[in-house]
């Protein structure tokens, strides 16, 4: 993964993370779920971004 690859990754990484911390918000008021609804948000835009990423670099 070259460096502009990883540089998108994170800052993509903190928005998706910021916006699943608003919709566990928005969906409940426990923080155990909010905090998870965030991390799914976060590791579903990796597996997607590196997915994007290789597939990109083979073709």
């Amino acid at each position: 993964m070259t460096r502009s690859q990883q540089i998108i990754l994170g800052l993509a990484l903190g928005f998706a993370l910021f916006l699943g911390f608003l919709l566990g918000l928005s969906v409940s008021d426990q923080w155990i779920i909010v905090i998870l609804i965030a991390l799914g948000c976060g590791f579903i835009t990796r597996f997607v971004l590196q997915w994007f990423f290789k597939r990109r670099s083979h073709g």
